[in-house]
């Protein structure tokens, strides 16, 4: 057996034995839920309600993008929080590789290009 494969193997093993384990549930579908309570409550204009539900989301599954780019997007529109937006879109760009065929990565470029000429334009005033 070589290294590589008995990494694969204990891998495997470990996957298995954390599904047996109480309380374990599927981390992609619970953060799926706080995105759709985040939306809700963004739609609402209770944007703390839902930077609340978005951490989780991003909480139980880090790679969440599009829970991400919902919280930026707060900071953004909602909040007026310019750091907090450039660092939220910066980070869902990240983490999509900078893949110019994922939406979401495309979204947060968007946004994030949209807002530094936002910044510029108050700038020239």
């Amino acid at each position: 057996m070589t290294v590589s494969n008995s990494w694969t193997v204990l891998a495997e093993t470990l996957k298995n034995l954390s599904q047996l384990l109480p309380g374990q549930t599927d981390p992609s579908g619970e953060a799926d839920l706080y995105y759709r309570r985040a939306r809700l409550a963004a739609a609402e204009e209770r944007f703390d309600v839902a930077l609340v539900f978005c951490g989780k989301a991003i909480e139980v599954a880090p790679r969440h993008l599009a829970a991400r780019l919902l919280a930026a997007k707060i900071h953004d529109k909602g909040l007026n929080d310019l750091e907090a937006a450039v660092a939220g879109y910066r980070k869902v760009i990240a983490l999509a590789a900078y893949d110019g065929s994922n939406p979401l990565c495309v979204a947060a470029r968007e946004a994030l290009d949209a807002l530094v000429q936002k910044v510029q334009a108050a700038i020239q005033v």
